[in-house]
């Protein structure tokens, strides 16, 4: 079973938390970034993303090395303090537009939970991008957002995260992307043990976004195997709270071969319906899918198929890699083919017509969610879902509560 501690956290003070901590590490928006740093020049990003600030063509190491400098500025100045006992710290992310809210708590896992598999992955990584983690993690000497992981629901759990919130909140801060975000501190000596000893009652961990980071901080234990370095930060949450969409799959320099004669190319494996030329059908269910192109609309429903006890072969994404990108598109290898990309279900869809009307997309495919129960499904199978299965949210706060190697 994994363990789960509490530690003592580096933590900007109430007055400077709005403007250090910052979007989600894996916020991919360089300009939006970059924006932010040059009119704010408290935020967390001045850590991390150092290189947007420069021209100079020097190697990453040197620019998260300006960032430890620029932690240990925080620090000396006051802005960011130490704890000075272990705590847990109860973490409440408000999304005041769509009015869902996501409670949890924030602690330290082991490292060797992950490879001895008491925590379970459902993702293959990049070694280059663990690489770049691993670096990031290794100099700048911080890790200053928790890795997202579920948990299943237990009554005692939930009772000591509300009996966290009854007491005055540490920081209650609202952000530009209208979130709203709340965090408690529990630091009794009893409830600490209580925690402890709850989660260790949990058969596993799962991760659900993430996955990068967790294999960077096995890199950096197994290089610098120090026992403050065998630990790292979680945010566990009730796998019932995760709110999951899917990805709509985006095709482009497709040659004309490829979009002729779709319908006929897609007959054999799926029930055709026209649907609302220029529209992208959302499924309301498994074995449905939306396909658009400049010329047509389609709603596809699945033909049925013979049962297996392969869970990943049941989701929705791999059915679109056996009955379509691979016979029909030409499509083996999903996560490196450059044709193939990704945008975000829940995402304003206006660019993406804009791009297909433009001709630099050729195609859309949508489908359905895959729910946690799923993931939790391929993780204990040991499978790996293919590429941008889920799109799991919350999306977390980096620079908020930080864990300092």
């Amino acid at each position: 079973m994994p363990v789960f501690f509490p530690f003592r956290a580096l933590r900007p003070t109430k007055d400077n938390v709005e403007k250090f901590s910052a979007k989600t590490s894996d916020f991919k928006n360089q300009e939006e970034v970059l924006a932010d740093m040059k009119s704010n020049a408290e935020s967390y990003y001045y850590v991390t993303k150092q290189n947007l600030l420069s021209t100079l063509k020097k190697p990453i190491e040197h620019f998260f090395t300006i960032g430890a400098g620029f932690v240990k500025q925080k620090m000396d100045s006051g802005d960011l303090v130490r704890e000075s006992i272990p705590c847990f710290y109860v973490y409440r992310q408000i999304d005041h537009a769509t009015g869902r809210n996501y409670t949890g708590i924030i602690g330290l896992v082991d490292v060797l939970d992950l490879e001895n598999n008491f925590i379970k992955k459902h993702e293959q990584t990049k070694v280059v991008r663990e690489e770049y983690l691993y670096k990031q993690l290794h100099f700048t000497e911080v890790l200053g957002e928790p890795v997202l992981m579920g948990h299943e629901s237990t009554l005692e759990i939930n009772e000591i995260i509300a009996k966290a919130t009854l007491t005055s909140p540490e920081y209650d801060f609202k952000t530009i992307d209208n979130k709203e975000h709340i965090v408690w501190l529990i630091n009794t000596s009893e409830d600490l043990e209580f925690v402890t000893d709850k989660f260790a009652g949990i058969p596993a961990f799962y991760i659900a976004d993430g996955h990068h980071r967790c294999a960077s901080t096995i890199r950096n234990y197994h290089r610098n195997p120090e026992p403050i370095n065998r630990f790292f930060m979680v945010f566990l949450l009730d796998e019932n709270q995760f709110h999951i969409d899917s990805f709509h799959r985006l095709l482009h320099g497709l040659t004309a071969d490829k979009l002729e004669n779709l319908k006929e190319k897609v007959s054999p494996y799926f029930e055709l319906e026209e649907y609302r030329k220029g529209e992208l059908f959302i499924p309301e269910r498994h074995s449905q899918f939306g396909l658009l192109t400049r010329d047509l609309s389609l709603k596809l429903t699945l033909k049925k198929e013979p049962k297996t006890n392969n869970p990943e072969a049941h989701l929705d994404v791999s059915i679109l890699e056996k009955k379509f990108f691979i016979p029909i598109l030409d499509i083996h290898h999903p996560r490196t083919d450059q044709r193939l990309s990704y945008f975000a279900s829940s995402q304003d869809f206006k660019p993406v017509k804009k791009h297909l009307a433009s001709g630099e997309i050729d195609m859309v495919i949508s489908n359905f969610p895959i729910s946690f129960d799923e993931v939790k499904l391929v993780a204990d199978a040991n499978k790996t879902m293919p590429p941008k299965s889920t799109y799991i949210e919350p999306k977390l706060r980096g620079g908020m509560v930080i864990q300092k190697f």
